[in-house]
């Protein structure tokens, strides 16, 4: 009989399909053990349950494990090497993230007295972090019982780690718990899932006491018999009280993390995955710690007496942040180079690095496809085929090569250094002069500059320097991770909203929006109204916008920006122009106000677009207060709109919890005014 061509096609489809799921739901995907041998070296001697199709033995050996107990790398696997276009291709398997943990043993009976293996992790999961302690037990495990069971051991009660209960966050629900000051934000969510599930383990239950062999006694007791109303009735009693006090724990967990476990050979880890993490963010890094560690001489050392336009923005005074975020933004190659440092300190650098350059992780992509947090001579050819690498090495072997890199982090020294042979773009003469010419022009007047303090010219007190200051600062009075990464977040938005502006203005064109309504009332990028503002911020960046076009980060724009406008609720008018001019425009008159107040109005209705509409509104910068000052407009018509927005809000789970955090007098002129429109 003839096979049905169809039918086999779309069965094949279905078990694709199923596979992909099953991928999924995989939590890890490979187990990696690695040895050092004295006479073959680093060897890869176990992949479970698959081999990864590529061998990583030298990265999970990193330079000078052998001189410590223990260490940590991390590295990532599927990475996509740019085309002859300089596009990265699409589709393709998925990135993986690898957590490895190499151990030395020290042993006089064996060859150089001392044996080293490694273990890694390889998982889809971007908090791989969380396996850490599981991973330390396995690879003790492994060093008593050096057999593939033990990997199979580590892989099985990974992936039997029970994750159903977590909700499935949307970007903007995520941006909201981010930044929430109300730590049960979306609880009900959380408490729908374990409700459910607990329903489902009843009726399991139920099903398998039905089908067990049952004695008389035991199903006349199940009609009612022998005193079955005072068992029911104990055994009500017992649900709600069990009932209640799940319910009294619940509020007491923190929703920015889901709290699970991981069975280990008996052993119950208690993991809490983070619920926060923006697509660029992997594993548990420290941007303080890049701040801190690049922000204590304030000139870089360039080994070029040409200023390059996409770096030194400010001349011979940019700051080193700022040399290393220009560097991020343009595409350079960036190496951070820990001469006897441990592998797994000099990865969080790279990590931290790949969240600076992306606005926190959430506002560029495509950073971490070329991040290389711990990678050593031998993966050289790799490297150099990635346009724009960053790169994590202990080797100071790199620093004597600077054609193998533009910008080198010394994070012994903290000094940064522009590579001599780094190539200026096409036009850099002019690109040059143009920026010096901005700079002369831009004579911003910022309170407490460091350029002022130092005794620098004021053509330098510029936005750079007094976001740096505004980041030193809030470290200083020890502000959390967070708010850092909020601060980093805003600055790159702002540049972001500028690039399609400048695009316009140079081609006629742009694919990241349309600026020619920037001054209408549907608004487009957060940048200031005020031309004269916007004018010095354009001719401020206007290097690094250069250097930013055409990168594979603009191409992700793009291709982000076209997706937003297909799959947000909100559409026809930009959100975050409208709250940024409502907190910090100065020159709005009340036609202009009261058509930001009536276009919310009218376009924010539904659940989901209230959802949205709070995520331009994070709690941790004032939540609410924008939209709250038009409580006191002297406008009827504001008010009213207002107020019917604030109503709109109320009626959301996490809205309400907003309006119960803001000012007192807020909600009392909230529901004064409610109470005076509806009558």
């Amino acid at each position: 009989m003839a096979s049905n061509p169809v039918a086999g096609g779309g069965s094949g489809r279905n078990d694709e399909a199923q596979q992909q799921q099953q991928q999924q739901q995989r939590n890890v995907e490979y187990i990696l053990l690695a040895e050092f041998d004295i006479d073959q070296g680093a060897i890869l001697k176990h992949q479970y349950p698959r081999p990864t199709g590529a061998d990583d033995s030298y990265l999970m050996l990193p330079d000078g494990a052998h001189a410590r107990e223990s260490d940590w790398t991390v590295f990532l696997l599927n990475q996509k090497a740019p085309d002859e276009t300089g596009r990265v291709p699409v589709g393709g398997p998925a990135l993986l993230h690898v957590l490895n943990l190499v151990r030395t043993k020290h042993d006089k009976e064996v060859r150089r007295g001392a044996i080293v293996k490694a273990m890694a992790v390889c998982t889809r999961h971007r908090f791989i972090h969380i396996y850490q302690a599981i991973l330390m037990l396995a690879l003790e495990n492994y060093y008593r019982y050096p057999t593939v069971d033990t990997l199979a051991e580590l892989y099985n009660s990974a992936n039997e780690m029970d994750l159903s209960c977590m909700p499935q966050l949307s970007r903007h629900e995520t941006t909201i718990l981010r930044f929430s000051d109300d730590h049960n934000m979306f609880e009900e969510r959380f408490v729908q899932l374990e409700r459910e599930k607990r329903l489902l383990g009843g009726l399991a239950q139920d099903t398998e006491r039905l089908e067990a062999p049952h004695d008389s006694a035991l199903a006349e007791l199940a009609v009612g018999g022998g005193g079955g109303d005072d068992a029911g009735a104990a055994a009500r009693r017992g649900a709600d009280a069990a009932g209640r006090v799940r319910a009294s724990s619940a509020r007491n967990k923190d929703r920015r993390f889901f709290e699970t476990e991981i069975v280990y050979s008996t052993v119950k880890l208690p993991i809490r995955v983070p619920m926060t993490v923006y697509p660029e963010e992997i594993g548990d890094f420290s941007l303080i710690q890049l701040l801190t560690t690049f922000s204590g001489s304030l000139q870089a050392q360039s080994g070029s007496k040409i200023t390059h336009p996409h770096l030194e923005s400010s001349g011979q005074y940019t700051h080193p942040v700022i040399l290393l975020m220009n560097s991020l933004l343009t595409q350079k190659r960036v190496i951070f180079l820990g001469h006897g440092k441990p592998a797994g300190e000099v990865a969080n650098y790279v990590l931290a690095a790949v969240a600076l350059g992306s606005g926190g992780g959430g506002v560029l992509r495509g950073l971490a496809n070329r991040a290389f947090p711990y990678t050593n001579l031998t993966n050289l050819d790799t490297l150099l085929s990635f346009p724009g690498y960053i790169a994590g090495v202990t080797n100071p072997a790199f620093e004597e090569h600077p054609e193998w890199w533009d910008l080198l982090c010394n994070i012994n020294t903290g000094k940064i250094t522009v590579s001599p042979a780094l190539a200026l773009p096409v036009g850099a003469k002019s690109q040059t002069d143009a920026l010096r010419r901005s700079l002369d022009s831009v004579t911003l007047s910022r309170n407490r500059s460091f350029s002022s303090r130092d005794g620098k010219p004021d053509k330098w007190n510029n936005l750079d320097t007094e976001f740096v200051q505004d980041l030193m600062l809030a470290i200083e009075r020890h502000y959390g991770e967070v708010a850092i990464r909020a601060k980093v977040e805003n600055y790159v938005r702002r540049f972001m909203s500028l690039v399609p502006l400048y695009e316009h203005e140079r081609t006629g064109t742009t694919r990241l929006g349309d600026p020619t309504q920037v001054a209408s009332l549907n608004g487009y990028t957060i940048s200031p109204g005020d031309k004269e503002v916007r004018d010095h911020d354009l001719a401020f960046y206007q290097s690094r916008i250069e250097g930013f076009l055409g990168t594979q980060a603009y191409h992700n724009a793009i291709a982000d920006y076209e997706s937003a406008q297909s799959h947000n609720f909100i559409r026809g008018i930009d959100i975050a122009h409208m709250v940024y001019s409502l907190r910090t425009s100065t020159n709005l008159d009340v036609n202009e106000v009261e058509a930001i107040y009536k276009r919310l109005d009218d376009q924010v209705v539904s659940d989901d677009q209230v959802t949205e509409l709070l995520a331009s509104l994070p709690q941790s910068q004032g939540g609410l207060q924008p939209l709250a000052y038009g409580f006191y407009h002297p406008s009827p018509a504001i008010r009213l709109y207002t107020t019917r927005l604030f109503e709109k809000i109320e009626g959301n789970h996490a809205g309400a919890r907003y309006i119960r955090s803001t000012n007192f007098f807020h909600q009392c002129a909230f529901s004064n005014l409610r109470y005076a429109f509806s009558c």
